[in-house]
């Protein structure tokens, strides 16, 4: 996850019998940090995918986890690389509805609820 908050990816980890590492990432591009508001019974969106789409054509699928393993857990907070501008963030919610945001240039983080989207920060 982004442990500062600065749109790079860092690692955490916690070793057996030894104190946990952080492994603070400082020389990534930032990307655009993606925080999901899903249902009542699904408050982080889990399952949801995302992806970029634009002119310029449809980037990778990204998609909301709990967690890839025994006692491990994922961010729910996604990173997602710069798009190519103009661009629009599609959502496959769980449940199966589709949202569409487009994304300003200057954005830095997107808050988006199954309505929609609630904010774009800077």
């Amino acid at each position: 996850g982004d442990y500062d908050g600065d749109g790079r990816v860092d690692l955490a980890v916690g070793q057996n019998s030894a104190a946990p590492r952080l492994f603070h990432n400082l020389r990534a591009r930032p990307g655009i940090r993606v925080r999901l508001f899903g249902s009542h019974n699904n408050p982080h969106a889990i399952g949801a995918q995302l992806r970029w789409k634009s002119d310029a054509g449809v980037g990778r699928v990204q998609e909301v986890r709990a967690g890839g393993g025994f006692q491990s857990q994922d961010a729910s907070v996604l990173v997602m690389s710069q798009p190519p501008y103009p661009a629009r963030l599609e959502i496959l919610w769980p449940g199966g509805a589709h949202t569409a945001v487009e994304v300003m240039e200057a954005a830095r983080e997107l808050e988006v609820g199954v309505d929609g989207l609630r904010r774009t920060l800077k």
